[in-house]
């Protein structure tokens, strides 16, 4: 999830912003598209001055939802699944009858293991 920029140019407030223009530039196109001389110049300036504080909007509404859902999203029910491997190495301690140790060198792997969210729901969500 990513906010994006407040030229909004990427991420979540691009697409807002897209959204905003797509329904409210139409009446302020028809404007500029209809006006002449001087009156078609103050047209084009209400809606790139428009646009921009879309793009504010945009920025400061996305800004929001991405800030809100990261820090109180609580994901469960989540299952994975993968490998598991182990390998211990080592040497056993000296014991009666004699002083001696012998290696130790085992290695397995459990192939396709389902893991399953435990009741603890921290995290970040990205």
């Amino acid at each position: 999830m990513t906010i994006g920029t407040a030229e909004a140019n990427s991420g979540l407030s691009k697409e807002i912003f897209v959204q905003l223009d797509a329904l409210l530039s139409p009446p302020l196109q028809q404007a500029v598209d209809a006006a002449s001389g001087a009156s078609k110049q103050v047209a084009q300036e209400a809606l790139d001055g428009a646009r921009g504080n879309w793009r504010r909007l945009a920025f400061a509404i996305a800004n929001g939802v991405i800030t809100h859902l990261t820090a109180n999203m609580e994901i469960s029910g989540i299952q994975t699944t993968g490998n598991v491997s182990a390998t211990v190495a080592g040497a056993t301690g000296a014991a009666p009858p004699g002083p001696h140790t012998h290696p130790v060198n085992l290695s397995a792997t459990q192939q396709s293991v389902t893991f399953a969210q435990s009741g603890a729901v921290l995290g970040h969500v990205k």
